[in-house]
């Protein structure tokens, strides 16, 4: 892929679109088993998250468009990991919210909504909007995000987690306006990737994860991209966030993601209290 696309302000939003309304998501038949198990006792769980992007004049000079992630706190669970805005769904608020999406107060998710009519059927156009409320919601929230500096680029397929009963469903934004940053306890810091770092194939090492849930240890591994900051400062990013957004290139890019040219190897522990909060997380050499 010609890595110049993403310097194009004007032309790389209108690709995205495109490309996003191309491919099938499957919003209903997950929805429809969110709904079967809402009175069980054990409820599967939903949650919309918004994959940001903006374009940004970068530290090392040019411009260039960036994926804007937050670090989870040790406030919360999954504390270090790296993921998209966003939280768990709440149907009657997130409903009432979608109603307004549908009017003229939010021009810019209005325009992306109403073009998705020529390649999605009702239902799940309306789920798009549900879950977009939702993921916008949460946005705001957890780094003061404001909706109306926000344009809909498209929906992307859900992904379950295998850790946990839930699902997430992707909405893919662009902040089209300037804003500050107002970090919620819940997050640590927002991280700006630029896209090309996932076309560099020296990025890509393999995650060896050690969990010790209820004195049962396990060990599996999992591809995963370096982070280093202007700090140097390293960060992994993995897991569901991972999935997101290399589907998301995959799709953009025609399939054309590099093959990972690095052997490097990373090992974490996940302490028993990573899924409930108050995670201590330890990296070892």
């Amino acid at each position: 892929m010609d890595m110049s696309i993403f310097r194009q302000k004007e032309l790389l939003p209108s690709l995205i679109f495109s490309k996003l309304c191309s491919i099938t998501i499957d919003y209903k038949e997950k929805y429809r088993q969110f709904e079967s198990t809402m009175n069980t006792a054990a409820p599967h769980r939903v949650a919309g998250v918004v994959l940001l992007l903006n374009y940004k004049q970068l530290s090392k000079g040019g411009s260039e468009y960036v994926f804007q992630l937050i670090k989870r706190s040790d406030l919360v669970s999954q504390a270090g990991d790296i993921s998209c805005p966003g939280g768990m769904l709440h149907p009657s608020i997130d409903k009432i919210i979608s109603l307004f999406l549908t009017t003229g107060l939010f021009p810019s998710l209005h325009k992306g909504l109403s073009k998705l009519a020529c390649c999605e059927d009702k239902e799940s156009i309306d789920l798009v909007r549900l879950f977009l409320s939702n993921a916008l919601r949460e946005a705001w929230e957890e780094i003061g995000l404001n909706p109306l500096a926000v344009s809909f680029l498209g929906a992307l397929p859900t992904y379950s987690l295998i850790l946990m009963t839930r699902t997430i469903f992707p909405l893919v934004c662009l902040t089209t306006k300037p804003y500050e940053f107002r970090l919620s306890p819940e997050v640590d810091k927002v991280l700006e990737i630029p896209l090309s770092t996932f076309f560099d194939g020296s990025r890509y090492a393999q995650l060896e994860i050690e969990t010790s849930f209820h004195h049962h240890m396990s060990r599996n591994q999992f591809p995963c991209i370096v982070l280093n900051d202007d700090q140097e400062e390293q960060d992994i990013l993995w897991g569901a966030t991972f999935y997101i957004i290399m589907n998301f290139l995959r799709i953009i890019s025609d399939d054309s993601l590099p093959v990972p040219s690095s052997a490097d190897k990373i090992k974490r522990v996940l302490s028993d209290t990573y899924m409930s909060g108050n995670n201590r997380q330890k990296d070892k050499a």
